[in-house]
């Protein structure tokens, strides 16, 4: 059963306005864009879990995507937690492709790609041992019964090849890092090792909503964390079609200077990048710059047909925008 569904992150939605906004030229525009590449292939790498986790017993297991928690001294990112009667599983999932080599020694991650180039990365399995450490002290604080925590390591692209920088460790790395597809034979696995049943479902229902209570999402300024200002942005409403800045309001209806295209709602994607980018609340003046629009009466008319929720009034009142991106 899945308790926490994974969702495409608001973090992504961000880099795409970011990238909608920013000049080809801007010198912030190449390293977001080796982050964002990072980031939506993390989210496909954790997609690759669905068919695999499809075949468990809806009852038997919830399943949480995506869990960010506070152990009291930090937070930390689960991938996936998968929760029964018996134990925890939580899962760290790598979408990396080439040859990958685990070295326990320098607890290094190598990846070798088609290039022969090689790259080091932070061991998975250390992470993911931390974790454990880390929920462990988070169900402890909750009061919450000891139950076995039995972390794993999926690597999400088929195509990877795995490899243990020591020989003579490699059944040892196999216990706890393996390929997606198999991941229901070791789920099977760790049920005949973790037999007892420790948790009543009125316990594991419990245990499902605090989960659920305590999840932090991770929030981020894009702006800030780039610096980059929002006079760097391009204002304007973008074109569904020629994808440039270039339409206006024409009787009631967006029309594009450049294509001559026409939308009834093309503003609504200009306030989602202001949603993502700058925040939730926008004054007259706020959009009428950034959109553009050289009418006080029809911004006022579409903040009001778009948002259900003001704060203040008159010259002060700004309009709470509310966007569902999952």
């Amino acid at each position: 059963m899945i308790i926490k569904k994974r969702t495409k992150p608001i973090k992504l939605y961000k880099f795409e306005a970011l990238f909608r906004r920013l000049d080809l030229e801007h010198p912030k525009r190449q390293i977001a864009s080796e982050i964002y590449a990072k980031g939506l292939a993390g989210y496909r790498g954790e997609r690759s879990l669905d068919f695999p986790l499809s075949f468990l017993p809806e009852q038997k297991y919830h399943i949480f995507h995506d869990l960010r928690l506070y152990d009291g001294s930090h937070y930390f990112q689960i991938d996936c937690l998968l929760l029964s009667s018996n134990l925890i599983i939580i899962i760290e999932v790598k979408n990396i492709t080439g040859t990958l080599i685990f070295d326990s020694t320098f607890n290094q991650l190598i990846r070798i790609n088609d290039n022969k180039d090689e790259r080091a990365f932070s061991s998975p399995i250390i992470q993911v041992h931390r974790h454990v450490e880390q929920l462990q002290k988070w169900l402890a604080f909750h009061k919450f019964p000891s139950i076995p925590i039995e972390p794993l390591v999926i690597i999400g692209n088929n195509k990877s090849v795995i490899k243990s920088a020591e020989k003579e460790r490699s059944k040892t790395l196999s216990q706890f890092v393996l390929p997606y597809y198999v991941l229901p034979d070791k789920i099977k696995e760790l049920e005949v090792k973790h037999t007892t049943y420790l948790l009543t479902k009125e316990a594991q229902h419990n245990l499902s909503v605090q989960l659920q209570l305590q999840h932090h999402p991770l929030k981020f300024n894009i702006l800030q964390h780039f610096l980059i200002s929002e006079s760097d942005l391009i204002k304007g409403i973008q074109c569904t079609n020629c994808k440039f800045f270039s339409m206006h309001r024409t009787f009631g209806t967006w029309a594009c200077a450049r294509c001559m295209s026409t939308s009834k709602d093309a503003h609504i994607q200009a306030l989602h990048d202001y949603y993502l980018l700058i925040g939730n609340t926008i004054n007259n003046r706020q959009m009428n710059d950034f959109l553009h629009i050289n009418s006080p009466h029809i911004t006022k008319h579409l903040l009001n047909a778009l948002c259900s929720t003001t704060i203040g009034t008159n010259k002060g009142r700004k309009y709470v925008l509310n966007f569902d991106f999952e």
